[in-house]
């Protein structure tokens, strides 16, 4: 379905409001992204929560890597609900969170081994510090956040935008 539409696409403007990447870097990545899935895969065997690595059987809609990178960026650049995004690849929500599920960690794994993963474990105030001096660039995407309205009037007055809530006034014919 849509991995068919992606895959005839050649300008990679489209290719990177899709995925967020340019196909060139999304061809390299699924080298790693394939390793990365085949070492899960022998680790899960190692631990005995799977006898061993499914080979055969009906093949889905993901069914080569390609399909399934693409499907984990789609998801992660456009953030669609899992019923959007399901219908937009063959299969049910719940199918598709299932997928989301099992493949967001191989791609943990891709790009840590690429040492591309940005550092989402800081503790201290001491090792953001030390990731400012290690980068020259630093994006912080950050949210509003409410305030504490002040108690007094005259404070209150001060951060008054002017805006108020109204409501339109529906007519009684018209109401359920």
């Amino acid at each position: 379905m849509i991995y068919d539409k992606f895959s005839k696409i050649t300008d990679d403007r489209i290719v990177a409001s899709l995925i967020g990447m340019p196909k060139a870097k999304f061809t390299a990545l699924v080298k790693v992204f394939e390793s990365a899935a085949l070492a899960i895969d022998r680790e899960r065997v190692e631990k005995g929560e799977i006898k061993h690595v499914k080979q055969g059987g009906p093949k889905g809609y993901l069914d080569s890597y390609e399909k399934k990178l693409f499907f984990v960026l789609y998801y992660l650049k456009t953030y669609p609900t899992f019923d959007v995004l399901g219908f937009h690849f063959g299969f049910s929500g719940g199918h598709a969170h299932a997928h989301i599920d099992r493949l967001l960690p191989v791609l943990v794994r891709a790009l840590t081994s690429l040492n591309v993963m940005p550092e989402r474990t800081l503790t201290t105030p001491e090792e953001f510090s030390q990731l400012i001096d290690q980068y020259k660039n630093i994006a912080i995407d950050g949210v509003e956040v409410a305030c504490v309205r002040p108690q007094d009037e005259t404070e209150q007055e001060k951060h008054y935008s002017g805006k108020k809530k109204t409501y339109a006034q529906i007519p009684r014919n018209l109401r359920l």
